[in-house]
C-alpha cells in the first residue's frame, strides 16, 4: 500500500516539475498570463492593448453576404486572440484591409450510388494592416491559400467553413514572431 500511494506521488511531482520547467524554459512554451501583468497574445499589433478597425474588405464572390460574414469572422478572431481592441469607429491605431483576391467552389455528388454533396472550397486571402494615423502600411500577410473537401447539405456550408479557415491561418502569421 505504501509502495503504490509513494509511487503516485514521485509521478505527480515529476509531472509538476515537468511543466514547471516547460514555464520557465526557453523552449518557448508556457501557460497564457504566467508571469506577466497580460495574457494578451503577441503579434504585429503589439501587446493587444492598441485598437483596430476595418479599413475595408474586398471579396469576388457572387455570394453578397461573403463581405459581411468576413467581417464578423475576421472581428471574431481578433477579439479571441486578443490581437487588438476592436473599434467600429472612430479613430484607430491600425486600419485593416481584408482583400479576397480569389476564391472557388465546386459542388458534386460522390457517386451514383452515394447521392452525398460533396463541396471543395478553394480561397486566397490577404491581410494589410495599416497606421491609423498615417496609412502606412506596417504589415502584409502575404497571400493565405486554403482548400479543403466537405460534405456538407448545401454550398453556404463549405463556403462558410473555407472563409473561417483562411482567416485562422492569415491571423497565426500576425501572431508570427520571426
Amino acid at each position: 500500500m505504501k509502495n503504490t500511494t509513494l509511487r503516485k506521488w514521485k509521478g505527480l511531482l515529476a509531472a509538476s516539475l515537468c511543466c514547471l520547467s516547460l514555464l520557465a524554459g526557453g523552449c518557448g512554451y508556457g501557460l497564457d498570463g504566467f508571469g506577466t501583468s497580460s495574457s494578451r497574445a503577441h503579434s504585429v499589433l503589439g501587446d493587444g492593448s492598441r485598437t483596430i478597425k476595418f479599413d475595408k474588405v474586398e471579396q469576388v464572390t457572387l455570394f453578397p453576404w461573403v463581405q459581411y460574414y468576413m467581417r464578423d469572422i475576421v472581428r471574431e478572431e481578433v477579439n479571441l486572440r486578443r490581437l487588438a481592441r476592436w473599434k467600429d469607429e472612430g479613430k484607430s491605431d491600425y486600419l485593416l484591409t481584408v482583400n479576397m483576391t480569389g476564391f472557388k467552389v465546386r459542388s458534386y455528388i460522390s457517386n451514383v450510388y452515394d447521392n452525398t454533396l460533396l463541396s471543395t472550397t478553394t480561397v486566397s486571402v490577404e491581410f494589410i494592416v495599416r497606421n491609423g494615423r498615417t496609412g502606412a502600411v506596417e504589415w502584409k500577410s502575404g497571400p493565405v491559400y486554403y482548400s479543403d473537401n466537405y460534405e456538407v447539405v448545401d454550398e453556404d456550408s463549405a463556403v462558410r467553413e473555407g472563409l473561417k479557415e483562411a482567416v485562422r491561418l492569415g491571423l497565426d502569421r500576425m501572431q508570427q514572431q520571426f
